[in-house]
């Protein structure tokens, strides 16, 4: 019997995230395999990595600075995001990611993406990455606003878009059952506005009629993956770590001041849970 992490995506509502995981990792809460989605794949690098308070750091020190997301960017960098900056200057230099830690921990690493052509979630392990962890940035180029990325023989783009939370992929892959940490509170639903306008998706991706539908379905099955979790949840098979409060923070936000208020909530609402995090863990190990 196993038990999962499963880590929601949300871009920088991922903060509230990283509070969460520098707790697991203060706490020694260790699984034996991690599923992430956009931000929540990039968070569970130096959780894995065991580098706590990194990616508070990554967060509140420079997702301010144009290098890591500006508008400007998708015209000079082809993404709102600056994955250069974020996997090569802040990995390698300013932020240096434990590289070797990583790849040497037994804990097993899946990212999902979305396969362009079918509009469905295609999901990477540790095996299919390198320093430059392509599928992380995969998961995390998020539709209109950030180029298609080629990995793998496919064309991919936000795991978001068709899986904002695997749970469903932790249970298909043989987990019994799993700690899910999103990242909107327990009330949230989606609405039902698609996130970018019909006749724009299918301007700019009209080669991959698959993938519009699946930008134009997302809030359905969003809400449907949550559905899911809180299913899950009364059967004793998920324990979720949600917001306590809405969260400030936006998807593009950059205000220091709420990106802290969310790191802070997802510490203390993760060390609330202590107690009954080790006990589910414990009945399943």
């Amino acid at each position: 019997m196993s038990v999962s992490l499963v880590l929601e995506g949300g871009g920088m509502r991922g903060v509230y995230t990283a509070g969460v995981l520098d707790v697991f990792n203060e706490n020694n809460i260790i699984f034996p395999v991690t599923y992430g989605i956009s931000a929540g794949a990039c968070n569970a690098l130096s959780y894995i990595s065991g580098q706590k308070g990194r990616n508070k750091s990554i967060y509140l020190d420079y997702s301010s600075d144009k290098r890591y997301l500006s508008a400007s960017g998708y015209f000079t960098r082809g993404s709102i995001f600056g994955f250069d900056f974020i996997f090569g200057d802040i990995a390698e230099t300013l932020l240096p990611f434990d590289y070797d830690t990583f790849f040497s921990n037994d804990m097993q690493l899946y990212v999902g993406a979305t396969d362009c052509g079918t509009g469905k979630p295609v999901f990477f392990g540790k095996e299919d990455m390198d320093r430059r962890f392509e599928a992380v940035i995969a998961s995390s180029s998020l539709p209109v606003v950030s180029r298609i990325v080629d990995l793998k023989g496919f064309r991919l783009l936000d795991g978001g878009i068709s899986s904002s939370i695997p749970l469903q992929k932790a249970f298909d892959d043989g987990c019994d059952r799993a700690v899910v940490v999103l990242t909107r509170d327990r009330a949230y639903k989606k609405s039902s506005k698609p996130d970018f306008p019909a006749p724009l998706l299918r301007l700019k991706y009209r080669k991959y009629p698959e993938l519009c539908k699946a930008i134009i379905d997302r809030p359905k099955q969003y809400n449907k993956e949550r559905e899911l979790c809180f299913s899950m949840e009364e059967q004793g098979k998920a324990l979720l770590i949600a917001p306590s409060e809405p969260l400030a923070v936006g998807r593009y936000s950059s205000k220091k001041e709420e990106l802290l208020s969310a790191y802070e909530l997802g510490v203390n609402d993760a060390e609330k849970l202590l107690d009954s995090i080790r006990g589910f863990i414990d009945q399943v190990s």
